[in-house]
């Protein structure tokens, strides 16, 4: 029995893979997260044999239901390229990603978090569900930025007017021949229908990640044609579609900014604090080694910095009860979070020691990535075999450890670990 069993909840297989003759319902699946390098490496055109036959033996694996693959909004954002050039590379991750995870995802951060701290604060006793198998891996709220509000039909008739009409006489009689009581007249509406059913898609596929037959679907509720609740579960399906949404990146790459900073660009800012830091306690070092003093060592000592990462917790864990649950509570002691909060501790525990590491020995500058990597690092909790990087290996392992979660520094040895998670199982 693992520590904790009840964090690692039962998902629904793979979309694609559900009807496989060969599942075996009655062994508890392996749940694996893969680093986003493993789907650049094993989907690489120039892949060796080895990797191949990775590739090869993990689909294996998911197919017969051994092994359930899950992925996050954040493989989704490191997958999108930020060059039209390396398109055809994101492609090929996304196909990998889909013949793994099919559907299967773990939920957004904030809708973690919120759930972790709704248990926390005693305001429920529902278990956390952090696995979708219906693909929802974008945060809350994604419906608000729809773009169900910019297909208004009475809204654009009455943009239209506004710019064309010379004066406001003109406006006046534009709007009474096209709409009465705030409406689209009959005869206007008509002829307007048959163009959404079958008209061009062009400017809404320019704007927004949307399959055609997903905006179709939109463009009929701008006449009436289709209800909000329709569009709104078609530009959802849309983002659910891996696939669509790096072949929606091959024509429109140059809007990639936005999906991008949705966790690249906290990182970055983060990362030029640290850099400073960096500079400033090598400044200090210099000072010590003039003066023969240990300043430098005793404001950066491990006990003082896990009493700063411990407020850090606290801290954190306040403000996001604010702002997802709008409840004003007493703080957190850092024993419940680390309890009731496994994916907030795990995440915030583990970026704290990267930077620690990285600002003190310094074996290699802090990256960009080392944020999105402290993203994934927060579902570890929740699977039982875990990829990361050689780097951040050493620093999610001591935080999961009382979870039963296996860490993966390499991807050549987990097959093995996979092997021997499934072996003892059964």
């Amino acid at each position: 029995m693992r520590p904790n069993s009840s964090l690692h909840r039962t998902a629904a297989p793979p979309a694609e893979l559900a009807s496989s003759p060969s599942h075996n319902t009655c062994v508890r699946p392996a749940k694996l997260y893969l680093d986003s390098a493993d789907y650049s490496v094993l989907s690489a055109s120039n892949r060796s044999a080895a990797e191949q036959a990775i590739a090869s033996q993990l689909r294996a694996l998911c197919q017969t239901g051994a092994v359930e693959t899950f992925f996050s909004g954040t493989h989704l954002s490191e997958m999108s390229p930020l060059d039209a050039r390396l398109v055809d590379a994101a492609e090929r991750r996304a196909d990998l990603l889909v013949k793994l995870c099919g559907r299967n995802v773990l939920i957004s951060q904030d809708r973690l978090f919120a759930q972790e701290l709704r248990r926390a604060h005693k305001l429920t006793d529902s278990p956390v569900e952090p696995f979708s198998s219906t693909g929802d891996w974008f945060p809350e709220g994604s419906a608000a930025v729809s773009p169900i509000g910019e297909v208004e039909l009475t809204k654009g008739i009455v943009d239209v007017i506004a710019e064309v009409a010379p004066n406001r006489a003109a406006r006046r009689l534009a709007a009474r021949k096209a709409l009465k009581r705030g409406k689209p007249r009959s005869d206007l509406l008509s002829s307007v229908v048959g163009n959404a059913r079958s008209g061009t898609l062009d400017e809404i596929l320019a704007k927004y990640p949307m399959r055609p037959t997903d905006a179709r679907v939109l463009t009929r509720y701008s006449v009436g044609d289709a209800t909000a609740e329709e569009a709104e579960q078609a530009f959802l399906e849309s983002l659910r579609d891996p696939r669509w949404m790096m072949q929606w990146y091959r024509a429109h790459h140059s809007k990639l900014t936005p999906f991008i900073e949705w966790t690249r660009g906290p990182g970055r800012t983060l990362l030029q604090s640290l850099d400073e830091m960096a500079e400033q306690l090598a400044l200090l070092r210099k000072f010590d080694l003039i003066l023969g003093t240990s300043a430098a060592d005793e404001v950066m000592s491990s006990a003082k910095w896990k009493t700063m990462q411990d407020e850090l917790l606290v801290r954190l864990a306040s403000r996001l009860t604010q702002v997802l649950l709008g409840h004003d509570a007493s703080p957190l002691g850092v024993d419940r979070i680390d309890e009731m909060c496994p994916g907030l501790s795990v995440g915030v525990r583990t970026l704290h020691s990267a930077w620690w590491t990285t600002t003190l020995a310094t074996p290699r500058r802090a990256k960009p990535s080392d944020f999105p990597d402290a993203l994934h690092a927060m579902y570890a909790p929740y699977v039982d075999l875990f990829r990361a990087d050689a780097f951040m290996a050493p620093h999610i392992t001591p935080n999961v450890s009382r979870f039963g979660t296996t860490v993966v520094p390499k991807l050549s040895g987990l097959l093995l670990l996979l092997q021997a998670h499934v072996d003892a199982d059964r």
